[in-house]
């Protein structure tokens, strides 16, 4: 597989300002690039919205917008995204609006797409490198590989092998209703999966400055940032 052959899928919402940063990054790594857009929750948002779709119209690359009629909110908004995509694709690279890819970030996306396809035993591709088998800040995976379900939090402590770290965590912690990501890396915990993470982190996260729905200061996504690998 090659770069071109990626089906790339930024999410955007409300933050112009990192989204600008992320489809830059796209627009000079890559051929093409697919955005979906959440409906805006007031007229704030629908202003920065505005801003997006300027930047978007003027990228020197093919894109395809896709911006939905009604709020799917953050959780929906990522799995509908990916199912949708994935009903059509036999892969998605997905980039939210605050996680900018570094040189060889796509690369090494086609790259693992393309040598794991049929190993069973990952399920993801990531471009951050965490000490957990899933980070969703930069991240692929395959059509018939992704079986995701919502895991309580009460299910997720029931996984024997689960890390000790996020054990504790959850111990102590409510999960925010607005993570996703935390049920699929529990699914790899227990079914005994993994994820494929480069040598070093290909993705810069600029959204832990709380103009997004989590912030790396507090809750799971606290405890994510705990995880990643220093360079």
């Amino acid at each position: 597989m090659s770069v071109s052959d990626l089906n790339v899928v930024v999410l955007a919402y409300s933050r112009a300002n990192t989204f600008e940063k992320v489809i830059k990054a796209c627009e000079r790594y890559l051929e093409k690039v697919k955005v979906v857009m959440d409906f805006s929750a007031d007229d704030i948002i629908a202003e920065e919205q505005e801003k997006i779709m300027d930047m978007i119209i003027n990228l020197d690359i093919p894109h395809v917008v896709f911006r939905r009629d009604h709020n799917h909110g953050l959780v929906q908004s990522v799995l509908t995204t990916i199912t949708q995509e994935l009903y059509m694709s036999d892969h998605i690279v997905l980039l939210e609006d605050d996680c900018v890819p570094r040189e060889g970030f796509f690369e090494f996306m086609a790259s693992s797409l393309e040598h794991y396809r049929h190993d069973d035993s990952v399920t993801s591709v990531c471009g951050t490198r965490t000490s957990c088998p899933f980070n969703p800040w930069g991240w692929a995976t395959w059509r018939d590989k992704w079986e995701y379900r919502h895991l309580s939090q009460d299910e997720i402590m029931d996984i024997p092998s689960l890390d000790d770290s996020l054990r504790l965590f959850l111990q102590d912690n409510t999960v925010e209703g607005s993570i996703w990501s935390l049920s699929w890396l529990a699914s790899q915990y227990a079914n005994n999966r993994k994820c494929i993470f480069p040598k070093r982190t290909l993705v810069d996260n600029i959204g832990f400055d709380s103009s997004g729905v989590h912030s790396g200061g507090r809750g799971y996504t606290k405890w994510l940032l705990s995880q990643v690998e220093k360079e």
